[in-house]
């Protein structure tokens, strides 16, 4: 019996993956289970395990190729059968895109003589995923149109994003051209003993994921600032107390964090505008909070794990989620849904020693509270008419908005919100 090894869907946002390693090769035995490639999403990479035990028979698609969630990306033999063609073969039928299935037989011709040449496209060289080209089909965009459109992939390889980003900046009529052959700069060589001291190296992909996420949000958001002090005394004083016997007890660090996040959870409740997208001209009101939580990783990239309805949570399980998430993100263990899905956005630049940060709105969320380092100063304290110079725990505190949505009133007023519940919650309460 032959098996199908599909593309999953991981996520309900997710329509496509790409294949970053196969674990096992053409004729390699294999157990049921047993992780048979590795794949990546615009949300995070997972180890796809196979579904059955047996001889991998094929593998239609080579690394670095994304495929559409449905596809069959390989085969297994349970049952004796036989390795049949290899990953480069088949890559290579993939990508001529069946056109010799398609194409009516014809009788040969006798006569020596070449036969005219069809009017068609010339046949492409470049390879474009199922789900490219299934787009392309339906907008009746030719191979030399699709040539002609600049990828932003691997290699230059044309994913769904830029095609799409294509078709939305041109004219409602869609006219072919004749794609013009680009001349290629001639690379000089150097010398030896003149070598280039600087290293080139390319953009990894969680990179370029990142880099493209942020443009869109620059290009999409009107984006402004509004920055505040708060006062943490009482927060410092509480976690300094409680934090050994709560570590002892749920063995979990007591940190800022949660405390943080409370507060915003509250001020979100007070503002809910702030939990709104826009989309196209509607602006939806969401009934929940997702809020995500940027981590730092280990290989200096950035991830934005989601605490999905977290206003339903109380402090203690904040904590745990807010944990579990971080230890996931950075071990690369998330689910695809656990990195999406977010409403509003906390990143935390304080633990690294910065003082005020000014964030780029994590899309299609309209705010996003960047929090510094907690540093004690001299500050001025009213009491009774009388002004005193006092030592307190200050922390800065910047909301990015979208003014697209939200005023600079109304992003002001949140965020003076968050301060205010972080300066008068009895903390104590909480454990």
């Amino acid at each position: 019996m032959i098996v199908d090894v599909v593309m999953p869907k991981l996520g309900e946002s997710i329509v496509e993956g790409t294949i970053l390693e196969w674990k096992a090769a053409v004729g390699d035995t294999i157990g049921q289970d047993e992780t048979l490639l590795e794949i990546s999403t615009d949300k995070v990479d997972s180890e796809i395990p196979a579904p059955a035990g047996g001889i991998l028979l094929e593998i239609l698609f080579p690394p670095n190729t994304t495929v559409a969630v449905g596809e069959v990306m390989a085969r297994i033999g349970t049952e004796g059968e036989q390795a049949g063609e290899k990953v480069e073969e088949k890559a290579e039928v993939k990508a001529q895109g069946k056109s010799d299935e398609e194409a009516p037989a014809k009788a040969p011709s006798p006569s020596p003589s070449p036969a005219p040449a069809p009017a068609t496209d010339p046949p492409s060289t470049r390879f474009y995923s199922p789900l490219v080209r299934s787009i392309a089909k339906e907008r009746g965009l030719s191979a030399a149109v699709l040539d002609g459109i600049p990828g932003t992939g691997r290699h230059g390889r044309l994913t769904k994003k830029d095609l799409l980003a294509y078709l939305e900046a041109g004219a409602t009529e869609l006219r072919e051209r004749t794609a013009v052959p680009v001349a290629q700069p001639e690379v000089a060589t150097i010398p030896a003993g003149e070598r280039l001291v600087d290293e080139v190296m390319p953009l990894s992909r969680q990179r370029r994921l990142i880099a493209e996420h942020m443009r869109q949000s620059l290009d999409t958001a009107a984006h402004v600032y509004a920055l505040t002090e708060c006062d943490m005394s009482a927060a410092v004083a509480f976690r300094d107390q409680r934090r050994v016997a709560f570590e002892e007890r749920e063995g979990l660090r007591l940190t800022f964090t949660p405390l943080i996040a409370l507060a915003v959870i509250k001020a979100i409740r007070d503002f809910p505008m702030i939990n709104a997208l826009i989309d196209g001209e509607q602006v939806i009101k969401r009934r929940h909070i997702g809020l995500g939580l940027a981590v730092a990783l280990p290989d200096d990239n950035l991830i934005v794990p989601v605490v999905h309805r977290a206003e339903e949570l109380n402090f203690l399980g904040l904590v745990r989620q807010l944990a579990d998430l971080a230890e996931r993100a950075r071990a690369g263990r998330l689910q695809p849904d656990e990195a999406a899905g977010s409403t509003f956005t906390i990143t935390n630049p304080g633990v690294f020693g910065t003082l005020i940060g000014l964030p780029i709105i994590n899309q299609p969320n309209v705010g996003i509270l960047a929090v510094g380092a907690i540093k004690k100063r001299p500050v001025v304290w009213e009491r009774d008419g009388v002004d005193s110079i006092v030592i307190r725990s200050i922390m800065m505190m910047t909301l990015g908005h979208d003014h697209r949505l939200i005023d600079g009133a109304y992003g002001s007023r949140f965020l003076e919100r968050i301060s205010h519940y972080l300066e008068t919650t009895n903390y104590d309460e909480l454990l």
